[in-house]
């Protein structure tokens, strides 16, 4: 997927860094390791050359340009974790150590991941620092909140790798929707019997948070509606919690003026009980449960969405190419995607996605790559 130049610097947080090497090395990405002098006392040079499958860079190590070649090799740099000491370096142009120097010899995207005591990143001097560095436009990864190494709680712990990995591809990604907002749904509504029982279906949330990262890859901003999900949050998304059908169709139309684009993939319930019952019902002989219809969400957003591009997901049984073609026509959809429903729940994912003048069967093992597959042809038809 690309070629990743990984600055480490020494900060306890360095042993992070071993898994996001193995992590970025499955999903594709080829790694470099340049060190500091300092940063070699918590992890060895080997252990990052096991791990990345390259040599591991502390000095120059009688290469007089190494700095320049390693500059030159990365498409993308990243300095995780980044000490208070580096970070303020780099914000003044300052190159004594391979390191640092190799930061001015790069033109390239330049990521850097604080972690230090929440006193000293909260400094007023680093703190300065830090807006000098995005000011250039250097993508500053803001450290989480939690207990750090020093038994202190507060800001200034190494963001998380999964969030590493997400600046990582954003930073290689083109920003094809930059300046779009996107609203997404996704996961299972939950329509409750009593207080305890409910009707719902085993949607993951898994395609909708696939959806939210790529877009927010492309540089969208981007808001999830999410009823129940059991996948994994995308980092860096705004994420709108909500349980039944109602709750999410208030959201989603309390944010819809807000959108350019609107991608409806929840698995909303399609009925509910006609009446909750506030106490747990007792187990009798049987228990006959009257339904009624919720309201349809996309049919909605069809009559209202003016000059917004709307999305919608279709799951069938049967005659799935023909159901969804009837939904995009009759729902006022920009585009369709179609799916069988051994989808729901899987890893795997295939179907159709269905516009009106064209459709295409896609087949991927991943989600996450199916949804690349569909913002590309989203990016297509708004851009035409």
């Amino acid at each position: 997927m690309g070629r990743v130049l990984l600055g480490v610097t020494g900060g306890i947080a360095v042993y992070k860094v071993c898994e996001l090497i193995r992590d970025l090395r499955r999903e594709g990405f080829e790694t470099k390791v340049v060190m500091t002098p300092f940063a070699e006392r918590f992890v060895s040079k080997l252990t990052f050359e096991t791990l990345s499958g390259n040599e591991v860079h502390v000095d120059w190590e009688g290469d007089p340009l190494l700095h320049i070649s390693l500059a030159r090799w990365a498409e993308v740099f990243l300095i995780a974790p980044c000490t208070v000491n580096t970070l303020s370096k780099i914000a003044n142009g300052i190159g004594d150590n391979l390191l640092t120097t190799t930061v001015l010899a790069y033109g390239g995207p330049l990521l850097v991941a604080p972690a230090a005591n929440t006193v000293m990143y909260k400094n007023p001097f680093v703190q300065e620092n830090l807006r000098k560095l995005k000011e250039k436009g250097v993508i500053v990864i803001e450290p989480e909140s939690g207990v750090l190494a020093c038994e202190e709680e507060g800001e200034g712990r190494l963001a998380s790798k999964e969030r590493l990995v997400h600046w990582i591809i954003y930073a290689l990604s083109p920003k094809r929707l930059k300046g779009k907002r996107v609203l997404i749904t996704c996961g299972a509504t939950r329509e409750y019997i009593d207080p305890v029982r409910f009707l719902s279906n085993d949607s993951s949330g898994e395609m909708g948070f696939s959806l939210a990262r790529v877009v927010s890859w492309e540089g969208a901003e981007v808001k999830v509606v999410a009823g129940y999900t059991t996948a994994e949050e995308p980092p860096e998304v705004e994420i709108l919690r909500v349980r039944t059908s109602e709750e999410m169709r208030k959201a989603v139309l309390e944010n819809l003026e807000w959108a350019d684009l609107v991608i409806m993939n929840a698995a909303v319930s399609d009925f509910r009980p006609r009446k909750r019952e506030s106490s747990k019902i007792k187990r009798s002989s049987e228990l006959t449960l009257k339904l009624e219809r919720t309201e349809d969400i996309l049919s909605e957003l069809g009559r209202r969405k003016g000059n917004k591009f709307l999305v919608g997901f279709a799951l069938e049984t049967e005659n799935l190419l023909e159901n969804a073609k009837k939904k995009l026509k009759e729902k006022n959809i920009d585009m369709i995607v179609a799916n069988p429903v051994d989808v729901i729940g899987s890893k795997h994912h295939r179907g159709f996605l269905i516009t009106k003048e064209s459709y295409e069967e896609f087949s991927f093992e991943r989600k996450i790559e199916s949804a690349k597959f569909i913002v590309e042809r989203i990016v297509k038809l708004i851009s035409s």
